[in-house]
């Protein structure tokens, strides 16, 4: 008895008879109810690209190669986002420590929209907006997934718009998009061609100055306050991955142009927040923005002496902490006597510190013992106090044991 004979008796069906014809009607073998659930190769592929030609022309995109859509706009630089004209991104950006001596047409502007924001492997990236400086015109470039497999050839395709450029520009982008992206470059079996640029997040210095001004930092906040832009119609961002599961799932394509206006806007919005950035740390008062973070960005820069005209012009509106450091900068450049002013105005008000800084520049720099023990003898009880008085009158009384055998 050969296997079929025997797997035939072991269903209870006579040998002989395929086992195929012997099955009661209406049911199958689970191979062929398998087999059933497959979608036919035969024109499967041929409704999957027309599915995505249809949706490309909805969107005004373009069909780049299976699974991958491609939207490009091209905005004029006269055009303005809130209070700021895009050609401003042209000048020179002087004050933002973190833009340095950068080529503004070396910058490209990144955004990504996710199926999540728990990162991971798990999470994936269905629309990578781009944009860039060409000519007197900002290029968006946005790519979108209609189905997972095309990720490959859409990180393919901003590979390519990322070619010339030296940075990219991004808006917490330091623990969200760019790690996200490498994660998926990765699992992609691509190069990476994001870590090979220089990286200026957005978020950091927009934190250094309005951390205490503003309730939060995010994206629209900045938006709102910065630039004075606000968004009309705009699809929350949030609601943007349920918008691409809807079309995933069940083709429903209607808020997708949302999706893109959004991811849109953000890129227009790192645009302008670069001049506007920058111009904020020129004139933090203008701005509504913190002179003394905006100072100690430029310290931690090594731009010293920027730091002090900041904190010129918003002299009057220093508190004790500005004044301070206003203070020990003088010093430092070498501007006693303003320094002595700042410390003798702060003293009087009763600034321990201040009196602190008096009692050691009049003990170790000009050697006045005497006047170093009258700000000593003006700070608070404590043991660091005390020793420094005692330390004054030991040098005094040795002083004068000197002058005394002197013939």
């Amino acid at each position: 008895m050969n296997l079929r004979q025997r797997l035939d008796r072991l269903k209870g069906h006579g040998a002989g008879t395929p086992a195929r014809e012997r099955e009661p009607e209406g049911r199958a073998s689970v191979a062929e109810r398998v087999r059933r659930l497959r979608p036919r190769r035969e024109g499967h592929r041929p409704v999957q690209v027309d599915a995505d030609q249809s949706l490309a022309d909805r969107l005004g995109a373009e069909l780049l190669e299976p699974g991958v859509l491609g939207c490009s706009q091209y905005l004029p630089l006269e055009n303005t986002h809130g209070r700021f004209p895009l050609s401003t991104l042209l000048g020179e950006q002087v004050h933002l420590p973190e833009a340095q001596g950068w080529e503004p047409h070396g910058l490209v502007f990144l955004d990504t929209e996710t199926t999540g924001l728990a990162g991971g492997t798990g999470t994936a990236v269905f629309m990578l907006g781009l944009a860039r400086l060409e000519g007197h015109q900002l290029h968006v470039r946005q790519f979108m997934l209609t189905r997972f497999a095309g990720e490959a050839g859409m990180l393919r395709q901003a590979a390519d718009f990322l070619a010339g450029a030296h940075t990219v520009v991004t808006y917490n982008g330091k623990r969200f998009d760019l790690p996200l992206l490498l994660t998926r470059v990765r699992l992609a079996g691509l190069d990476d061609p994001f870590s090979r640029l220089g990286h200026l997040d957005l978020l950091y210095p927009v934190r250094r100055l309005f951390r205490q001004r503003w309730p939060d930092c995010r994206l629209i906040t900045a938006e709102q306050r910065l630039l004075g832009f606000g968004r009309l119609h705009d699809l929350p961002g949030a609601e943007a991955p349920l918008a691409w599961m809807d079309y995933l799932r069940y083709g429903d394509a209607r808020r997708l142009p949302g999706v893109l206006t959004h991811n849109r806007w953000d890129l227009v919005s790192l645009a302008a927040l670069c001049p506007a950035l920058d111009q904020a740390h020129g004139t933090p008062d203008a701005f509504g923005a913190d002179p003394v973070a905006v100072a100690k960005g430029h310290l931690k820069a090594g731009l010293r002496g920027r730091a002090l005209e900041v904190l010129h012009q918003d002299r009057a509106a220093l508190d004790e902490k500005g004044l301070l450091l206003m203070a020990d900068l003088l010093r430092r450049e070498g501007r006693d006597a303003e320094a002595l002013h700042l410390w003798d105005a702060l003293s009087a008000r009763g600034c321990v510190t201040a009196l602190e800084a008096l009692a050691k520049y009049h003990e170790h720099v000009r050697r006045d013992l005497r006047t170093a023990l009258d700000c000593a003898r003006r700070l608070p009880p404590g043991e660091a106090h005390q020793r420094r008085r005692e330390r004054l009158m030991n040098k005094l009384a040795l002083r004068a044991g000197r002058r005394s055998e002197d013939p």
